[in-house]
Formats: C-alpha cells, structure tokens, sequence
C-alpha cells in the first residue's frame, strides 16, 4: 500500500486551504496585535503612578513591559508582509531581468514560479512566527493581569484564573460538538486505515529484527 500519495495529498490540501484563509489570519493577526497593544499600554499607564509598589505590582510592571515588544513585533511581521503582496514585488524582480536581457531560470536568474514559492514559503513562516509570539505574548498578559489582580485581593486572581480555564474549556467543547459526526463509512475507512497503520509497524519491527539477527549471524 502506498501511503506517501495521500501524505502528498494532504499536505497539498494543506498549503492550498491555508493560503486561501492566510488574508483571514493576517487581518485578525493584526486586530488581535494592535489591541493588545492599546491595552498593555493603558495597564502600564495605569501600573506606574500605583503606590506602594509592592511585589505584584512589580512583576505586573515587567511583564506587561516584556509583553509590549512581543506585541509590535508581531504586528509589524503581519503587517509588513500583508502590505508588500499587493506591490507585486515578483513581477517587478522577473521584469528587471527581463528587460536588461536574461532569461528567467537561466543563469540562476530566478523564475516568477520560484520567486513566488519563495514568498508563500516567508509568508508560511512570518504566520508560524506571530502565532509563537501571540502564544507567549497572551501567556505574559494573562499573568500580569492576574498579578495585578493580586494586588488589590489574592482571591480575585484566583477567580480570573479559573474563569480562563473555563472559558477555555467552553472554547474546546463549542469547536468538539461544532464538527460534523463521521458517517458509517468515514469510521470504517478509519478503522481500516489504523489496522493498515499497525500491520506496517509490525512488519518494519519485524524487519528490523530479521535483519538484527543476521548481522550477528
């Protein structure tokens, strides 16, 4: 059986499905940047002139300071790269070459189709990037805000942790039960498959072994 044409196929699907939503991802990418970047700078607007300046007012401080870089970082990746698509850098490139008289794909003059390969494949990373940054940037605010939570009542921080869990939770059941039931025939393909999956292992394990014990023969 051979299994690399559907890995192909899936991994084609893929690419094709996150190019067609990456227009999507790049404006709520920038949304979801720009007001995080509003709020960390009113929090630390807010953060500096509070007295004391006990502990937790200290490490909200820093963090929300650390989470503010991470935040323009972000944007400026999503917007740089949403914003240079529409030059048409590419065509520009191959005209250039063009004009002063080389061939695209000779001389190691790049073609139109490498030139755009290239750019799908940074596009694929700036997205893979601001996802990482997002990550740690939401992780920084959420414990600078329970941080400064803490500092006017220990339990109220206790609260907004639990109520991120649960709207996390709520989060993970919508998109579970949103997802359509397999059919009969969806789980028996399934199940064929898995039992496809575990012969193939144990037949390499099996290989393995045989040519193991001839080695030591």
């Amino acid at each position: 059986m051979n299994t690399q044409a559907p890995a192909d196929q899936g991994r084609k699907a893929y690419s094709s499905m996150l190019e067609r939503i990456t227009p999507w991802l790049f404006e709520v990418g920038s949304w979801i940047f720009g007001g995080l970047i509003a709020f960390t700078v009113l929090i630390i607007g807010a953060l500096l002139p509070v007295r004391p300046v006990d502990l937790p007012v200290q490490i909200a401080t820093a963090v929300f300071a650390l989470a503010l870089p991470l935040n323009v970082t972000g944007l400026v990746l999503l917007r740089i790269v949403r914003d240079v698509k529409p030059v048409g850098f590419e065509q520009g490139i191959v005209r250039v070459f063009q004009e002063a008289g080389f061939t695209p794909g000779q001389q190691q003059i790049p073609t139109l189709t490498t030139l755009e390969a290239v750019r799908k494949r940074g596009t694929r990373n700036v997205l893979y990037t601001a996802l990482g940054i997002l990550t740690l940037s939401a992780v920084l605010t959420l414990a600078g805000m329970g941080a400064a939570l803490w500092h006017v009542e220990w339990w109220i921080a206790v609260a907004f942790g639990v109520m991120v869990l649960v709207c996390q939770i709520i989060v993970q059941i919508v998109v579970v039960t949103s997802q359509p039931r397999p059919t009969a025939e969806e789980r028996a393909e399934w199940q064929r498959q898995r039992r496809e999956a575990i012969r193939l292992a144990k037949e390499q394990v099996r290989q393995a072994k045989e040519r193991a014990r001839q080695a030591k023969d």
